[in-house]
């Protein structure tokens, strides 16, 4: 995918983002990213929320320590994406960016998306199975292990340049 189908996609998931070629443009999109990630992370953090209260409805309250701390791990998540230093460093003190540096900005951002996609399957499979079940647990342990991977992956953004 070339450049511009990369922030083509990019404008479909945030729309009206202008993109990073220049500085002024690059806070507004830095922003329109964070703002749009953390959005989703909340999103998400309401479907656990669920979860629990179906846990809670079945009586099944085994699971309910873990989806707690996952919860709370989005919703930490969530408040650092949304309030983090503007990210990639080096690209607001200049007035235009290599292609191939906006490439790499545009691969990361798509890839911080694709990122959230994984979360939601990985709830929609916990939500298709039944509470206090083995498959339940074992899902509960990968949503676990794909919000930690998100934030690692989110954590790595401010190394970008």
């Amino acid at each position: 995918m070339d450049l511009a189908e990369k922030l083509k996609k990019l404008a479909r998931i945030v729309p009206g983002v202008a993109g990073y070629q220049d500085s002024e443009t690059s806070r507004d999109t830095d922003k329109a990213v964070r703002l749009r990630l953390s959005a989703d992370i909340e999103g998400l953090k309401l479907e656990v929320e669920k979860e629990k209260r179906r846990c809670m409805d079945k009586n099944e309250l085994s699971l309910l320590p873990a989806l707690d701390t996952i919860a709370s791990k989005m919703d930490r998540m969530a408040n650092l994406i949304k309030y983090a230093e503007r990210g990639y460093s080096g690209i607001f003190d200049i007035h235009r960016v290599d292609e191939g540096a906006l490439d790499k900005l545009y691969s990361f951002d798509l890839a911080l998306f694709d990122e959230i996609g994984k979360l939601k399957v990985s709830l929609q499979h916990l939500h298709n199975s039944s509470p206090g079940s083995s498959e339940a647990k074992e899902q509960v342990s990968r949503l676990d292990e794909a919000v930690e991977d998100f934030g690692n992956k989110f954590s790595a953004r401010g190394d970008l340049s």
